[in-house]
């Protein structure tokens, strides 16, 4: 199942959704106190995690033949969804 394409441009499209939620909150914040925290979470997990995983995509990444830029914007913008199918050779 993790060598499947499908699998992980479904989840590279759930990394999308929580750009498109972490905007959202930004753009018109939530009212809802549990969707707000939800949203606090979500904002954390994101601009933490992504800068973090730079430190695994970049050497997957050059390892793969694809340059420091490219590799570091699909990281930030797809996170794990991105470099994990590429190590394990799902992308080419």
């Amino acid at each position: 199942m993790l060598k499947s394409k499908g699998l992980w441009y479904l989840m590279m499209g759930g990394a999308l959704a929580g750009w498109a939620f972490i905007v959202a909150g930004l753009v018109k914040p939530f009212e809802d106190e549990k969707l707000k925290k939800f949203w606090k979470q979500i904002l954390l997990v994101w601009v933490l995690g992504h800068p973090l995983e730079m430190l695994l995509s970049m050497r997957i990444g050059r390892a793969a033949g694809v340059s420091p830029v490219k590799t570091a914007v699909k990281t930030m913008l797809f996170g794990f969804t991105w470099w994990l199918p590429l190590k394990l050779k799902v992308f080419k």
